[in-house]
């Protein structure tokens, strides 16, 4: 949380950069209502005969920024943006990582709820555990200690899952601390 200055600081200048935007877009598309001026010359000449013309902005452009401009307001009403203010819907960056490890917790309750009940010797002879067993250790441990369970050249002092390091083992599988701790 921020303190009281630092939570004020970040609300007012959001709001004012918000707030400058939106005049500076309104200020500058009034700029070419220039009275008397057929050519909608800014009055720039250059090598006596080159004119800078003041072009307004598409229409379609200048209500695409206001939308934007709506957007913004909206979504610091909705979410947390300014300060200590936690948005009307309290969505939290915790909120969101705390549900989708529950759905993610659920999922992977349903393939792991068989397996909780085996011993060693029989989860080694189940094909399917081996399997998902593989994988898991290609995409979480294959990096450091290499796809064939030996720590990858320099780094061979390295835990490794075959136990030829200072690793503890187990009787099914060598297992570092860390892996056995989950």
């Amino acid at each position: 949380m921020l303190n009281s200055f630092w939570n004020w600081f970040v609300i007012i200048i959001t709001i004012v950069s918000i707030l400058g935007c939106w005049w500076l877009l309104h200020w500058t598309k009034g700029v070419s209502d220039r009275e008397g001026d057929e050519t909608g010359s800014t009055g720039h000449v250059w090598d006596e005969d080159i004119r800078e013309l003041n072009t307004p902005l598409p229409r379609w452009w200048l209500h695409l920024f206001n939308i934007t401009i709506v957007f913004a307001l909206v979504y610091l009403l909705l979410f947390p943006g300014m300060g200590n203010f936690s948005g009307i819907l309290g969505w939290t960056q915790i909120g969101q990582y705390e549900a989708e490890q529950a759905r993610a917790s659920a999922m992977q309750e349903s393939l792991f709820a068989r397996f909780r009940s085996m011993d060693g010797d029989a989860l080694i002879a189940d094909q399917e555990a081996r399997e998902i067993g593989g994988r898991l250790f290609a995409n979480n441990c294959a990096m450091c200690h290499g796809s064939d369970g030996r720590a990858p050249g320099a780094f061979r002092t390295w835990p490794t899952a075959t136990g030829n390091g200072a690793v503890p083992t187990t009787r099914y599988w060598p297992v570092s601390p860390v892996a056995a701790r989950g």
